[in-house]
């Protein structure tokens, strides 16, 4: 505070006036107001008059000394009064050109080129501007009632929103829980395959072994026969059977060296590991479009209507509208049949671009408040069928994309990031790169579209 104080002081006077001048106060410097203007309702130093003198020739101003009585600025207690955007001054003029109540600040900053500025005085005077206050009342208690069910449906929102967000807490966690499902199915798939494997190496160890123990028990009883003293044909018979197993030991042995020191390594998944490593989340989170309770009873009527014309120069034919669709600033992209063309029109209705399709467009949606899908498709010719996508941007319509179709393409729908297009006899839903999801349904029994 002190700082402050001792900037004001540097930038003007180091002496504190009753009345200090309007304009010079807002720039923090702190001059005598002198000079006083009942219809600006502003005090002016020597210096600040001057300019003020200037640019309003017709406003009155009466000097503090000069004998006329003294009006000393107070602060407007009525907010009515006050600017909106220069808040602390208070309104004083209105401008017929934009419409708008002005202060002084306004008239200097925005309004100087305007030709219809009128004191309030004046405008409050003037019979021809003169406004229906019954029409006024109604209208702000129309303006309230809509803002009241506006809360009391911002309200039911939020707890749909709520209700919308546990709902897909849950799908989340139910998303997890088959995901853990189906990796407790692998895992113990994988074991099972190992247990199986464990098992049959071992029975095969196991096996030589006991093979192993048995050559060796023969061996030893024969060699032990060898040494005693029998008759040459037992001495024979017991050779003879030496040899033949010293030759299965033998086999054996190669059969065991060869299998010698089994073992068991585990061998990843790569795909999967990979796959999973490639998966950022579990799922997309959309914000879908609004869901709006219409009572289907309601009886719908025309306000107002008016026709413009939206044909061009190059347009050979007459305009068959078969599309239209907004923007985010409000301008309309319309889908003219007839021409075989997309065109913008501004929130004048006037057409600002437009760019030529290869056959005529059948249909067209929004797929973002800047993006349209328009359906082309030329009968009994798949290769001209497709998709369009277009986006608007700088007042001009840039071709994004193309996707063919190998049918006929009608009628289109964006739902939730996929793309729904008829073909007169069947339903397809897409994906927005143009990949089909699947064919949900098909009737070749009567006329199509």
């Amino acid at each position: 505070m002190a700082s402050n104080l001792n900037t004001l002081q540097q930038k003007g006077s180091d002496v504190f006036y009753d009345v200090c001048c309007s304009v010079c106060e807002e720039d923090g410097i702190h001059n005598e107001g002198l000079f006083h203007c009942k219809i600006c309702f502003k005090t002016y130093c020597d210096e600040c008059v001057k300019m003020h003198k200037k640019l309003l020739k017709d406003h009155a101003v009466s000097a503090k000394f000069d004998g006329e009585s003294w009006y000393v600025a107070n602060k407007v207690d009525d907010t009515i009064e006050l600017c909106e955007e220069h808040t602390t001054e208070k309104l004083a003029m209105f401008c017929e050109d934009h419409e708008q109540l002005l202060c002084h600040l306004c008239l200097l900053q925005k309004h100087r080129q305007c030709s219809k500025v009128f004191t309030l005085a004046e405008q409050a005077k003037s019979n021809s501007q003169r406004i229906p206050l019954v029409q006024v009342t109604e209208g702000i208690e129309k303006s309230q009632k809509r803002l009241k069910d506006m809360v009391d449906r911002g309200k039911d929102n939020i707890k749909s929103l709520k209700a919308s967000y546990e709902h897909i807490c849950e799908e989340i966690l139910d998303e997890r829980r088959q995901i853990n499902e189906n990796l407790d199915r692998l895992q113990q798939n994988t074991i099972r395959e190992l247990e199986s494997i464990h098992e049959r190496l071992n029975n095969s160890i196991e096996d030589d072994t006991k093979r192993c123990l048995e050559c060796i028990s023969k061996l030893k009883i024969y060699g032990a026969k060898l040494k005693d003293n029998i008759l040459p044909e037992r001495t024979f018979i017991t050779l003879r059977k030496c040899i033949d197993q010293t030759a299965a030991a033998e086999s054996l042995l190669k059969i065991m060296i060869k299998n010698d020191g089994p073992y068991i390594k585990f061998q990843p998944n790569r795909e999967l590991i990979q796959c999973l490593a490639d998966c950022t989340d579990l799922g997309k989170i959309i914000i879908g479009d609004p869901q709006h309770n219409v009572d289907p009873n309601k009886i719908v009527s025309i306000e107002d209507k008016s026709e413009y014309n939206v044909r061009t120069a190059t347009d050979e034919f007459s305009c068959g509208i078969t599309g239209i669709c907004s923007t985010s600033n409000g301008d309309l992209v319309i889908a003219d049949f007839d021409n075989n063309c997309v065109k913008l029109l501004n929130q004048a209705y006037k057409v600002i671009d437009q760019v030529q399709l290869p056959t005529p467009p059948w249909s067209m949606c929004n797929i973002s408040s800047v993006e349209m899908a328009v359906t082309v498709s030329e009968q009994n010719d798949d290769a001209l069928s497709g998709i369009h996508l277009l986006r608007v941007d700088g007042g001009k319509i840039i071709r994004k994309q193309v996707l063919k179709m190998n049918h006929v393409c009608y009628g289109i729908a964006h739902v939730d990031a996929e793309a729904f297009v008829t073909s007169g006899t069947a339903l397809y839903e897409y994906t927005m790169g143009g990949r089909l999801v699947k064919k949900l349904y098909e009737d070749r029994t009567g006329l199509h579209r």
